[in-house]
Parts: C-alpha cells; structure tokens; sequence
C-alpha cells in the first residue's frame, strides 16, 4: 500500500469514526429529549370561546403542551377535550390544527404549561388538578405511597396511568376510598396522568418510601 493509499485509508476510517460518534451523540439526546417531550412542545397562549347555542368545533392553532381553565359552559363541562367548568387540566398535549369541540356558550382558556416544580411539605406531594404531571421535573422519580385525601365519599373514585410522552399506558389502576393506598415505583421522561372525578376537593397525595 502507497503513502497516499495509506493516508486516504486513515482520513476515511476517521470520518467513519467521527460519523459513529455523532449517530450516537444523537441517539443519547434523543433518548433523553425523545419525541413529544415537553421541553421541544412550546404552545402559546390563547382563549377558545363558543358564543353560539350549540357545541362548536375550534382547531388549536400551536401544538404544545397546555394547562386548560374552563371558564363557562351551558353544559357540565367545557367541551369533549376540556374540563368541567370552574376546573383546570394540566399538561394537556394538543397537536397543531387539532380540532377540539366547545360547548355552547363556552370558554376556556389555554396557558403554556411550565410543568414547574411541586413543593414537598411534611414528606407529601399533593396533586390537585386533573391532567399530566411530568417525572423527574415536578417531582423526582422513585417510589412512592399513593392515597386520598378528602373529603372522600363513597361515589368518589379517579384514575391514575403512568405513561409515555407519546401517550402508551405503561400502567393504569384507581383509588375510591380514603383508606386505599397503592404502592408506585415511577420513572423520568414519563408522565402521572389523573383523571379526577366531580368531586373538586379530593386530591391525590404522593408520599416517598
């Protein structure tokens, strides 16, 4: 093999080498940052209102995550993707052009969720509000305790489903009493998903092992 042979021969096996690199650089972010993660998902504020008599379709104009405040409704709730009135979802993933259907007479506001931080008071976590709340950011990962707190009546019951940020259920189970306790081991890139019930003064609280 010639000098030149020899010297093309290295340039080549160092742009390969520096090629494998990068694919793996990529693959590390992309396996920390993956798709539909919050910190890629901006939304931007907006206000949705049906003045009209009968349910109305809206399409969203930014996709991004969303912490949704129902306003006024003729109906119970809101609208089919929204709270009932007087209630607020978190972390709500819309697309963008998605289209949502308003009750008459509705309006719900639309904020940027910031997925901030959950203060930690006596040990616990308290979560209030229905929607998703994002691992490893508004609280760590690891095991916890779950329960209720109440008021608690006998017709109360939510779920909770611990999923990925594309939506798969990675598990799904419930509480309905204020003497259940669940025992939950919960990972970063994931989210805690509530659906709460009508009962606007239950809570569900997070304590860690």
């Amino acid at each position: 093999m010639t000098k030149k042979k020899k010297l093309r021969y290295k340039k080549l096996k160092f742009l390969l080498l520096l090629l494998i690199l990068i694919g793996l650089g990529l693959g590390f972010k992309s396996w920390n940052n993956p798709k539909n993660h919050p910190d890629k998902q901006s939304g931007k504020s907006d206000t949705l209102i049906n003045e009209s008599a009968s349910e109305q379709k809206v399409k969203i104009k930014v996709g991004g995550y969303y912490d949704l405040l129902a306003v006024k409704a003729d109906a119970l709730v809101a609208g089919r993707e929204f709270p009932i009135v007087g209630q607020k979802t978190v972390g709500q993933f819309f697309k963008k052009n998605q289209e949502v259907t308003l009750s008459p007479n509705a309006e719900v506001e639309l904020v940027p969720s910031q997925f901030d931080k959950i203060t930690v008071v006596n040990n616990e976590i308290r979560l209030t509000d229905s929607g998703n709340y994002l691992i490893g950011k508004q609280f760590s990962a690891g095991d916890y305790e779950l329960s209720l707190a109440g008021p608690v009546t006998v017709r109360d019951s939510l779920q909770l489903i611990v999923q990925t940020f594309s939506g798969k259920t990675k598990q799904e189970f419930s509480l309905s009493s204020g003497t259940d306790k669940l025992s939950l081991t919960v990972s970063k890139n994931s989210f805690l998903r509530i659906k709460m019930g009508l009962n606007q003064d239950l809570a569900v609280i997070l304590k860690a092992k």
